[in-house]
């Protein structure tokens, strides 16, 4: 067992093997007995949800496609196009926002590949619908392969149902995350918390740290721990966005952490972004889910943004912002 810290230095301990997991664990045939401890907890574990020929395949499909490209896409860092950040090891440290979005021209073997393998993957849609009684509406992915840290957060101040609380995120391992690689963390039992009654609730953009140090404290005020589950290849943690969770500051220099999420709401469930309005999401039907492809390199204009963000980062970031605040004041008059 090891002990690693948070970004604001709570220690965890890190099983280092699933015999040093005391987690509970669940299968495709438990999905009601995975719900209520889902509800209970904020998140469930499940095993074995993607098989191992295709965790390798996606990882073959990353390295003789996103890591050979030259070019900017969008990332989940910063929400900006930047180009590929390189490590010692060659791990991508900038990790890939959107996957169903990328440009099919230069990605669409990997864009289509992991819709099969998992946007539509029987047991991760099965167990969304059970955890909705809806189909699922995928409104966000990513991709990790470096472990770069992620502070304490709940994923409700970024991205939410209309019905805060609804939304449920899945962290899906495509390799076997070991105990130094960045493991995510998760603080069971903190999704229960009523954030409406916290003080800095309703500052929760201009005073977040605040927000998230009050929601810390009142993690420790009821003994709530944090916990770094001990995940295989193959394997899915599921957790739902008042769950406040992160990645650990990672002390491996040998071990990646390949390892895609996703962010899934109700079908009939509007996006909640940033706690100020619902965003349209036009879908499309991959059978098993739908998806909403934002900012989608599919359509010629999106990819023409994408080039003068890329080429102007500096203009097109001030417009961006300028705009975003007239927009905003309008919408109080």
């Amino acid at each position: 067992m090891l002990q690693i810290y948070t970004r604001k230095r709570i220690q965890v301990n890190v099983p280092e093997n699933i015999a040093e997991d005391k987690s509970n664990r669940f299968t495709i045939e438990d999905i009601q007995k995975a719900k209520n401890y889902y509800e209970e907890n904020g998140y469930v574990i499940f095993s074995k949800c993607v098989d191992l020929d295709s965790c390798d395949f996606l990882r073959n499909l990353w390295d003789t496609s996103i890591k050979q490209y030259n070019g900017a896409i969008y990332r989940q860092t910063t929400g900006k196009a930047e180009k590929n950040i390189f490590n010692e090891n060659n791990w991508i440290m900038n990790p890939v926002l959107n996957i169903q979005s990328l440009n099919p021209k230069l990605f669409n073997n990997f864009r289509e590949n992991v819709e099969e393998k998992i946007f539509k993957n029987k047991n991760i849609c099965s167990i969304l619908s059970g955890f909705f009684n809806k189909k699922p509406k995928i409104i966000q992915s990513m991709y990790f392969e470096g472990n770069s840290v992620t502070g304490e957060h709940q994923d409700t101040y970024y991205l939410d149902s209309e019905k805060i609380g609804n939304l449920t995120a899945a962290w899906i391992a495509l390799e076997e995350i070991k105990a130094d690689a960045g493991r995510f963390f998760i603080c069971p039992g903190s999704h229960k918390i009523d954030i409406k009654k916290m003080k800095y609730y309703n500052q929760i953009l201009s005073k977040h740290d605040l927000y998230v140090d009050e929601l810390i404290s009142i993690c420790k005020t009821n003994d709530l721990a944090f916990k770094a589950p001990y995940l295989n290849k193959g394997d899915v943690l599921f957790w739902n966005s008042k769950t406040l969770h992160g990645s650990l500051n990672s002390q491996s220099k040998n071990y990646s952490r390949s390892s895609m999420t996703l962010h899934a709401i109700p079908e009939n469930e509007k996006f909640l972004h940033w706690h100020k309005h619902c965003i349209d999401t036009p879908v499309d039907d991959l059978g098993r889910s739908f998806i909403y492809r934002r900012k989608d390199q599919k359509l010629l204009i999106n990819r023409l943004i994408l080039l003068f963000e890329s080429g102007f980062p500096n203009f097109f970031y001030f417009l961006k912002k300028t705009i975003a605040k007239i927009v905003f004041q309008q919408k109080h008059y």
